[in-house]
């Protein structure tokens, strides 16, 4: 299995496999544009492609073939601390025994409920990363876990603000159906590739909202404008209430393009994301200051994808109570031959790779277990929290 790695890295190193396995992520988006249905053309809707099971029959960069024997797919275990040694070599043994679901269920057992080194971990997310590729995932949404999703997609702007040299100016832009349908398939592109990496236990239910009123205020955010978390408060507890639900992510798009007048000026980012901070009963918030802001060469869904991991980052380690670095940040990406101190060096990504998901990928499917996404809730659970039972040593575990 592990020659199996090494072969592949190698193909991938030579660089055709690159192009390759970024088609998937085309072809994808493709297939969400094709989803939309024709008479979205003129009714002012967005509209989310129904979802699509994804597989990756490609090589994944330092990871082999992803999967697909039939096997075991979730194995629930009780908030309490196992030993290291004895759970590393329970993994050892089902690898020689080659019961490949046995051993990707242990060695996931010692990320997420033994004690150990930040080295022993290291052990442990490497056999991850060999043995996904032998155990089958979950390909029935419907039994994954909801994750709900509301988003707002602001069609009008208008307001008194400044321009960048300072002169006070009326802003107002309007979304184009063409804008509405691209918000569709981002959106869509982004549920299915959670659906895919997080081993089909976790599926987005997305709520969307076309506001034909424009917000009273956009705030200044690093020299632009965006909707900050009290610009969408109204909007957030009207819907929240007409649908009686309560919400684990809201998103926001505003066009700052596109209008009669200036470009409304844009903040220094192309999204933004509060984490779990106590608004909207704890609901996390993306903003994206939307004006087609992808770059050329980002799968469709990319930059959603990377501010909700702000969030499960939040999650796992405020909401569990797993120890930090039990997983990582989505900002912690290096490039090949970036060895400066910090950030995720299990994954760096080669220059001429233009899309940071294989990043997200690794995260999600080698720092997260199984175990992890069907704990996941924004709201703190009863009792003790499961990530409490482990801590993450200086020294190895004996």
């Amino acid at each position: 299995m592990f020659k199996t790695i090494c072969k592949n890295f190698r193909k991938l190193a030579a660089g055709s496999a690159f192009a390759a396995a970024t088609a998937v992520f085309a072809t994808a988006a493709a297939a969400n544009f094709a989803a939309l249905p024709a008479a979205s053309a003129a009714d002012g809707s967005v509209t989310v492609p129904p979802l699509k099971i994804l597989s990756e029959p490609l090589p994944n960069w330092k990871s082999g073939d992803w999967g697909a024997p039939a096997g075991k797919w979730l194995a629930a275990t009780p908030a309490a601390a196992l030993d290291y040694a004895k759970t590393r070599a329970a993994a050892l043994a089902a690898e020689k025994s080659r019961d490949w679901p046995a051993a990707l269920t242990a060695w996931e057992r010692v990320l997420d409920r033994t004690s150990c080194s930040e080295t022993q971990r290291e052990e442990a997310r490497l056999r991850v990363r060999a043995l996904r590729q032998e155990v089958q995932p979950n390909t029935d949404p419907a039994k994954a876990r909801k994750w709900t999703v509301l988003a707002l997609i602001y069609k009008t702007i208008d307001f008194e603000g400044k321009t960048r040299d300072g002169k006070k100016t009326r802003f107002q832009t309007v979304m184009k159906q063409s804008d509405l349908d691209e918000i569709g398939a981002r959106l869509g592109a982004f549920r299915d590739l959670v659906f895919l990496w997080s081993n089909g236990l976790l599926v987005l239910e997305f709520d969307t909202v076309v506001v034909e009123e424009p917000p009273k205020h956009l705030s200044g955010v690093w020299g632009g404008y965006a909707l900050n978390i009290g610009d969408v408060g109204p909007a957030v507890k009207k819907y929240a209430k007409e649908r009686g639900k309560k919400y684990n992510t809201i998103i926001s798009y505003v066009n700052h393009r596109g209008g009669p007048g200036p470009n409304i000026p844009s903040p220094g980012f192309a999204a933004a994301t509060y984490g779990i901070v106590g608004h909207f009963d704890n609901a996390g918030y993306i903003m994206v200051p939307y004006w087609s802001n992808k770059w050329p060469t980002e799968p469709l869904g990319e930059a959603e994808l990377h501010e909700w991991l702000h969030q499960i980052d939040d999650v796992v380690h405020k909401t569990l109570g797993y120890p930090r670095g039990t997983t990582r940040s989505s900002d912690d990406g290096r490039h090949v031959g970036d060895n400066r101190p910090g950030g995720d060096h299990e994954y760096k990504k080669p220059r001429r790779v233009h899309t940071w998901c294989f990043l997200y990928r690794h995260i999600m499917q080698e720092h997260m277990t199984r175990q992890i996404w069907s704990e996941l809730t924004t709201i703190a659970p009863h009792g003790p929290k499961p990530g409490k039972c482990i801590k993450i040593l200086k020294n190895d575990a004996q």
